[in-house]
């Protein structure tokens, strides 16, 4: 439990770090007493940072744990019907009920004048509202219907007319909503009017639902103001002993890596036998400084990490895109200016210095770089910044959009020289990553809507602007969601060409340490579109694709920015989430424990919840952690939410400017402060040295042009009921194409009404021990179905 004192940090606005009043320099070794003029980094930044924290990241008692956090609950999710806000999006979601229902507790019987809704206006889904029943009781158990909409459809907010249901002056307590059969209920707003008054009785009142789902959404504990307006933070003894604690399970992880700490563990014993012999009513600058004296010592040990053995930081500063969503994230028309690649010179020391490598470049946009293997050369993405350009009504014609506008890879030299670009054309090219052959593996949105059938088509883009395929759930011409998957180009910006096929979303490709590609992949196929967002692994030349892990894990939604850890098996990974750009809770994944559910996860970052799930939105968030080993990883991390967490803004509006800093993360929970802008964010933290090549894996397509592939099925059975052998007579091939319609859910398709299209390619007879032998077209993403004697599928 912490306590607060009357004097304002003039440094706490959103993200930044501002350096505050000067302070006085106490004699006790704390070190980093340099001037803003003379570093990048002060002593008043980390000491306002560790005072942050402990406002705002509460954590568990044990590091290292499975424990997740918090569920959403029912109540807390159905209170965003009543909060005040209408935005046309939804303030509760139920799960797919019988008969979902929403109803609040105006906590005295009174007389009912009107009940009036306001339905959910985004996701083109505000027809699962137009059989709307409404109820109310006097005592919450005997409930009288008052109304029943015909099925016209209705909205609220972008019309300004909501449905206003007339009661009558009906005597009620409870009111509430419901639907007649199986659906999902969501509403953004419901306003309950007494006979006589002009007052909503329903606003801020108890609220409840009948289920909770992956979308609903809690509300921060933290007071509003903490954010803008923290006040200086006075610990408890309790605060203090747990920094020294968890300040000696690093010492311990250090000590078993041979390193002296003798003196920063003798330092944090003293401070604790000061504390404990200084009975329970210690002064406030007593347990202030005590504090700080601690976090000094837990940052001299983790900064005495053997692993850290190198110098200097290349990093990213970067505004989020205007739009917030996983895929709107890297599209160049919704970027916004600022920032650049960056070299935090001597990040060790007392006065770090900043060198910008990209200042000679217009106003525009960086993402996620990749350093050469010899630590001399740097990749990234970049586009130049159009204002008014993400306001453009059509997108679709391309014209209407400057090439440079898109984003494209970019190759320089770490002194700043040689400046080049390897990809042109009107698709956004990013996320380049060095393959151990020379090649560069990257995301592009230029895997457009042709099959790529053999190796011309796999080069096609190289001929024009050619149109892109789109996602099923989403977009339209002011908003084209284009897919992009992974492709490949040498060195030297020739032979650019696609190397995955599927019809959907991939992202954040890494090279594993066998020299395979890690990325994750979007599989809704014949499902709902909001989780799934799983890791996978292909060979380099884009065969042998894989699932690695959670391709029927719901929780958490995206497996974003997985690395392998050096030396080790496991993976860390960003449990991101749909609606949100990159950031979340930090995972060490263990794939040989399991390969679905959270048997193989554990939670780095347990205080995080995981986003947009049931444990709602976080009230801070990590990303782009860079592996050191399974216990030390450099990240960026927030401490602000993750948008669009709570308070709620318009769907897919943007987060601040300046949320992320870069920092040294460990197992134990010690968070230190590297670097952080108070303007801009900074992100993606790369260490700036040689590094290990992965192995080269021969592949044996090489060039090959065949269009068709062999594919030998062992054994169909595997994964169906025992009692279900022999029954399986043939296996059939089932294509998916790419949709080339932009606007969300058109054509219709299916029960979600964005399944994807597609087409049968044949079938063959299974085999009586259940294997079954078929040659499939190259290029052409597919999925199988076992078939019984009547042709009936038995499995997807």
């Amino acid at each position: 439990m912490i306590r607060y004192f009357s004097l304002v940090f003039p440094w706490i606005a959103l993200g930044g770090l501002v350096i505050g009043s000067a302070g006085r320099l106490i004699a006790d070794d704390r070190g980093e007493a340099t001037s803003a003029e003379s570093s990048a980094r002060t002593r008043e930044q980390i000491e306002q940072d560790w005072l942050r924290q402990l406002v705002v990241r509460p954590l568990p008692p044990e590091p290292l744990g499975n424990r997740p956090a918090a569920a959403v609950s029912t109540a807390d999710d159905a209170s965003g019907a009543v909060d005040g806000i209408v935005n046309g999006s939804y303030g509760f979601h139920t799960g797919l009920d019988p008969s979902p229902w929403w109803q609040v507790d105006l906590q005295q019987v009174v007389p009912v004048d009107r009940i009036v809704v306001y339905n959910r206006c985004d996701g083109d889904v505000h027809d699962r509202a137009s059989r709307i029943q409404a109820l109310i009781s006097e005592d919450g158990e005997h409930w009288h219907s008052v109304y029943r909409h015909d099925g016209t459809p209705f909205f609220g907010q972008v019309d300004g007319k909501p449905l206003a249901i007339d009661a009558a002056g009906a005597m009620a307590r409870f009111v509430r909503l419901q639907l007649p059969g199986p659906q999902y209920l969501h509403l953004d707003q419901v306003q309950v009017f007494r006979s006589g008054a002009t007052e909503n009785i329903a606003l801020g009142k108890p609220a409840d639902q009948s289920s909770a789902s992956p979308w609903s959404r809690g509300s921060l504990s933290i007071a509003p103001d903490l954010v803008e307006d923290l006040a200086t933070v006075i610990p408890e003894v309790a605060d203090v002993i747990e920094v020294i604690e968890r300040g000696q399970m690093l010492a311990a992880d250090l000590q078993r890596r041979a390193v002296d700490i003798d003196e920063e563990i003798c330092k944090l014993k003293r401070v604790r036998d000061e504390l404990e012999s200084g009975g329970n009513e210690l002064a406030e600058d007593t347990l202030r400084d005590a504090l700080l004296q601690a976090q000094w010592s837990v940052r001299r040990l983790a900064l005495a990490n053997p692993l850290l053995d190198f110098e200097d930081l290349l990093f990213v500063k970067r505004v989020p895109g205007s739009f917030t969503h996983m895929s709107d994230q890297y599209y160049g028309w919704f970027s916004r200016p600022g920032g650049g690649l960056y070299i935090l010179e001597n990040f060790k020391s007392d006065s770090p210095r900043l060198r910008h490598l990209t200042d000679g470049m217009p106003p525009g946009s960086f993402l996620r770089p990749d350093l050469s293997y010899d630590g001399r050369r740097v990749l990234f993405a970049y586009c130049r910044h159009v204002a008014g350009l993400d306001r453009e009504p059509n997108k679709l014609d391309k014209s209407n959009v400057p090439e440079d506008a898109f984003y494209h890879l970019y190759e320089m030299n770490l002194d700043g020289s040689g400046l080049r670009r390897l990809t042109h054309g009107k698709y956004d090219d990013f996320d380049g990553r060095y393959l151990p052959d020379g090649r560069i593996v990257f995301l592009s949105t230029r895997r457009g809507q042709h099959l790529q059938t053999d190796l011309s088509s796999a080069y096609a883009s190289q001929a024009g602007d050619l149109p892109d395929g789109y996602v099923r759930c989403g977009g339209g011409p002011e908003r084209p969601v284009a897919v992009y998957t992974l492709h490949v180009i040498d060195r030297d910006g020739t032979n650019l060409r696609q190397i995955s096929p599927f019809e959907m979303f991939e992202w954040t490709p890494s090279v594993d340490s066998d020299g395979r590609i890690l990325y994750s992949r979007w599989d809704y196929v014949d499902r709902d579109n909001m989780p799934y967002m799983s890791l996978w692994s292909t060979l380099p030349d884009g065969t042998a694709p894989q699932a690695v892990y959670g391709n029927y894990t719901v929780d958490p939604h995206c497996f974003f920015e997985a690395r392998r850890v050096p030396g080790s098996r496991k993976i860390v990974f960003t449990a991101s989430a749909h609606h949100a750009q990159t950031g979340g809770s930090l995972v060490l994944l263990d794939p040989r424990r399991a390969l679905d559910g959270g048997a193989g996860m554990t939670r780095l970052t347990p205080e995080v919840a995981f986003p947009e799930t049931a444990e709602g939105w976080p009230a801070t968030y990590f990303a782009g952690p860079l592996p050191l080993c399974e216990n030390h990883y450099l990240v960026s991390w927030s401490a602000a939410p993750l948008p669009p967490g709570t308070p709620r803004p318009s769907w897919g509006m943007p987060g601040p400017a300046n949320d992320l800093g870069i920092y040294l993360l460990d197992a134990f929970g010690n968070l230190n402060l590297i670097y952080r802008d108070a303007a801009i964010g900074s992100e993606t933290p790369l260490p700036v040295r040689p590094r290990t090549v992965e192995p080269q894996i021969p592949l044996l397509s090489g060039e090959c042009d065949s269009r068709f592939g062999q594919l030998l099925v062992q054994d169909v059975y595997q994964g169906l009921p025992e009692e279900l052998r022999g029954t399986i007579r043939r296996l059939r091939v089932v294509g998916i194409p790419i949709k080339t319609h932009p606007t969300m859910n058109h054509p219709p398709i299916g029960l979600t009404r964005d399944d994807p299209g597609k087409f049968v390619l044949g079938s063959v007879p299974v085999e009586e021990d259940g294997s079954a032998n078929l040659l499939v077209p190259a290029g052409v993403p597919f999925f199988l179905q076992t078939l019984n004697a009547d042709g009936q599928a038995v499995q997807t």
